[in-house]
């Protein structure tokens, strides 16, 4: 047999970083990350050299979290592990065709010494945010989990004081009652919270918190910077004639987090506003949506452009149409309609349907695609906004579904500062085990 020739396997570790970096920029995320394993040297490149700025990573797949009876998931679901019993969370990785992924993963959560009960909240730039509680617990009272599961770090967010108001709850559900005036001061009984995290301007993240007592109007804004490590109260700067529809999400775009709201004029509807926060929690700037009164849907960024996406109902003819909106210039608040698709396109239902029945999940951030969740069939879609053509990506297993994109970050965090963990199963080798409720005791605080 012929032996290998010892110039040519010298000759890829003497190409230049710059060519390297040039080829390495053209293939896939997952594929990228196996490169890693090549050498030290190729490790190390692709640690400090090919960040987001030298090689931008696309949308790689989502993460999808459940929540529920492991039973009902496996007759669905042929990811899941069918040999565990009880509630039990989990996360799977598929790509934009809908196959498992199985590189990336945040299941090793699950066995780190002191993670109790953990729910995937959102996603931006690479990193997942997670909330965390106590074993049986109606809250997230032990905070927040930060993780990128590109590189198995992870942080710790403690809580930022917010808790559940029992006192509130219960007088709204004893309205009739003679003690449901009872004059007890209450505090904020919901909370919201997003992650920013820009590694082009910061290797850093914060979370924002906005306390509600009804779900719609902003009470109170609380700050976290993975930088100093402390939550602060600031200034809110939202007014009651501001009704923030929380439940589309945000969208991160030019730094900027952009959330969807109804701004009231007296006793009537004004109009539909963006309004763009920064990472103290500062209302920056109100940008004027391009429709006056319309259901907004979703709210993210898609070719370095901010979109915006409303459903409007047509009573005469009972059809209902989607609009794909985007803010083509930024100062001027110039809006543009992208594109229009029925219901009966995209769902085969005509009608007035609920959001309940379906989500927008994300835009793609490099095409015109278009990826929704039905709830009524746990079917994972995309739309071609170019084709116009459906595709039904997976079908996902039964229970409360928690989705978000996914866009792989290579690089270290200096706010994720802990490893990954693993664990020794019974034939003595190194996994990451599936994560499971109560499986672990409290972090230490």
């Amino acid at each position: 047999m012929d032996r290998p020739n010892p110039k040519r396997i010298a000759a890829a570790p003497v190409l230049p970083d710059d060519a390297l970096v040039d080829i390495l920029s053209r293939v896939r995320a997952r594929t990228l990350c196996r490169c890693k394993c090549v050498s030290k040297s190729w490790r190390d490149l692709i640690a400090s050299r090919l960040r987001c700025t030298t090689l931008p990573q696309t949308l790689e797949g989502f993460f999808y979290f459940f929540d529920g009876d492991a039973a009902a998931a496996a007759e669905t679901d042929s990811n899941f592990d069918d040999d565990a019993d009880g509630p039990v969370s989990y996360g799977h990785l598929i790509d934009t065709q809908g196959k498992p992924a199985p590189l990336a993963s945040f299941s090793f959560l699950g066995n780190i010494p002191g993670v109790q009960e953990f729910a995937l909240q959102s996603s931006c730039n690479g990193l997942l945010l997670f909330t965390h509680r106590r074993i049986g617990d109606a809250y997230n009272s032990l905070g927040y989990l930060v993780c990128n599961p590109a590189t198995g770090h992870w942080a710790a967010v403690p809580s930022s004081g917010w808790k559940i108001d029992w006192v509130y709850l219960w007088n709204a559900e004893n309205k009739d009652s003679e003690d449901s005036d009872s004059g007890v001061e209450t505090e904020p009984n919901i909370s919201f919270t997003y992650m920013i995290f820009d590694p082009a301007v910061s290797p850093h993240f914060q979370l924002v918190e906005f306390w509600s007592d009804d779900a719609v109007t902003v009470d109170e804004v609380h700050t976290y910077s993975s930088e100093t490590g402390v939550w602060c109260k600031r200034t809110s700067q939202w007014s009651d004639d501001e009704v923030v529809t929380f439940s589309v999400g945000g969208g991160f775009a030019s730094g900027m987090l952009h959330l969807s709201a109804t701004s009231y004029a007296g006793r009537g509807r004004d109009h539909e506003v963006i309004v763009s926060v920064d990472g103290e929690g500062k209302n920056c700037r109100v940008i004027r949506g391009p429709e006056k009164s319309a259901d907004v849907v979703f709210v993210g960024q898609s070719q370095g452009r901010l979109h915006y996406v409303t459903r409007r109902w047509d009573k005469a003819s009972d059809t209902t149409e989607l609009s794909v909106w985007v803010l083509e210039d930024y100062g001027a608040e110039e809006w543009v309609l992208k594109h229009s698709v029925t219901f009966l396109h995209l769902f085969g239902r005509t009608g007035r349907p609920s959001e309940f029945e379906y989500s927008v999940v994300a835009i793609h951030p490099d095409r015109n695609l278009m990826f929704f969740f039905q709830h009524w069939d746990l079917k994972l879609k995309s739309y071609d906004m170019d084709s116009q053509e459906v595709c039904t990506l997976r079908t996902l297993g039964a229970g409360h579904q928690h989705i978000v994109p996914y866009v792989p970050y290579f690089a270290g965090s200096p706010g994720l500062a802990k490893k990954r963990y693993y664990c020794e199963n019974s034939s003595g080798t190194m996994q990451i085990g599936c994560c499971r409720y109560g499986a672990q005791e409290q972090l230490a605080t």
